[in-house]
């Protein structure tokens, strides 16, 4: 089991995904800021008017082309299985045709503390440059756990719930969990013994074992 997952053994559903961890495989290692940008970024969001201006003329200075910001969401407004929400923030160069698929954008990482996002005391923002691949590529957009399947015996023949594997994946639906749910009798029970979660799918004569799978990172 990935680190990147924390399983809750009674209740399946709950089982998360580390934001901090997500952030780090998909956008890499954040850059080491001028001091004065980084005091900034501690005391103001980053699209505001202190500091975004700021952040564009370092992207300028940096690749010696213009950004501009072309996307800003909070995970919070998504279907999620992070362990906590955060605000991000894209800007991309002003002549790029298509951010989520471009080279060289960076991304703004604003992490909330939990509770009421509207209300949450947000850490400093953390800036991430994506200098050969895209973002679209990184697995950054999936916030949600995939989920795998296999028979608990060997002598079960595991292509009978190829189907479902493919079903249950993250990018199929947005919530796999909910998608694995529908295919099962009964919701997933977790077994000490073999330290994972058994179940059976409708029309599958043998039962399975069934454990979260954290985003493909594109490694």
């Amino acid at each position: 089991m990935s680190n990147l997952v924390t399983i809750d053994g009674n209740y399946p559903e709950c089982c998360t995904l580390s934001a901090a961890d997500h952030i780090r495989e998909s956008l890499g290692e954040p850059l080491q800021l001028p001091e004065a940008i980084e005091t900034l970024l501690s005391e103001h969001w980053a699209n505001s008017e202190e500091a975004e201006p700021n952040l564009l003329q370092l992207f300028k200075l940096i690749t010696g082309a213009d950004y501009k910001q072309v996307a800003r969401d909070n995970t919070y407004n998504n279907e999620s299985d992070l362990d906590t929400f955060y605000v991000w923030t894209v800007y991309a160069d002003v002549d790029c045709p298509d951010w989520c698929w471009g080279r060289d954008v960076f991304v703004v990482v604003e992490m909330g503390s939990g509770g009421d996002p509207r209300c949450s005391a947000y850490g400093p923002a953390q800036v991430f440059r994506l200098e050969d691949g895209s973002l679209g590529e990184t697995g950054f957009f999936d916030l949600v756990l995939g989920w795998w399947a296999e028979p608990i015996s060997e002598r079960y023949d595991p292509r009978l719930v190829d189907h479902c594997n493919d079903r249950i994946s993250t990018g199929y639906s947005s919530h796999p969990y909910y998608e694995m749910a529908d295919l099962l009798y009964a919701p997933p029970v977790w077994s000490d013994k073999r330290q994972t979660y058994l179940g059976r799918f409708k029309g599958t004569p043998y039962p399975v074992a069934l454990m979260p799978q954290a985003p493909y990172y594109g490694g």
